[in-house]
């Protein structure tokens, strides 16, 4: 059994390091880049033998997506849609851009299942924040299914917002 705290007498969930995003992304990136190894996912491995993905680019997109997440904590204005743009994630071949997401998503599909299982106590947990994370992957999907030239545009556009906030001040 794992230590699981209250944040508050008020507050029934329950917080746990081990299960929570933020604290596991080494060992998720971890089992992600062991389980691209492996190629035990035939559909992914016949995409990328297909498109002639080889590790190191599975190794490029990997470390394309660290540098992604690791920019939320190094410029905390910066948009994940910048930070994505900005981490070179783009440039790698799309079918290692898609086995990373897909690993990604698998991997935290069985997290989540279990840890949502653990912190829910009669109905009342994490299941409560549910659609707030739900929109930020909606937000996300959506930008990442625009084309390159509509992603450029609204990084833009996100930029004359901060410039135009930034006199306003």
């Amino acid at each position: 059994m794992s230590l699981q705290a209250r944040m508050s007498e008020s507050d029934r969930r329950l917080y746990n390091p081990s299960r929570d995003v933020a604290h596991n992304f080494k060992e998720v990136l971890q089992l992600v880049a062991a389980r691209l190894e492996d190629s035990k996912w035939p559909e992914l491995a016949e995409l990328l033998s297909r498109e002639q993905v080889s590790m190191d680019d599975l190794g490029e997109a990997c470390a394309a997506y660290c540098i992604y997440v690791a920019s939320a904590v190094e410029d905390p204005n910066k948009s994940m849609f910048a930070g994505i743009a900005d981490s070179g994630f783009f440039k790698c071949k799309p079918a290692a851009q898609v086995a990373v997401m897909a690993m990604i998503g698998v991997s935290y599909a069985g997290i989540q299942h279990a840890g949502i299982r653990e912190a829910t106590i009669a109905g009342e947990g994490p299941l409560q924040t549910v659609s707030q994370l739900v929109d930020s992957a909606d937000n996300l999907r959506k930008y990442l299914n625009r084309p390159m030239w509509q992603r450029k545009l609204l990084r833009w556009i996100e930029k004359v917002k901060k410039v135009i906030n930034a006199a306003k001040t």
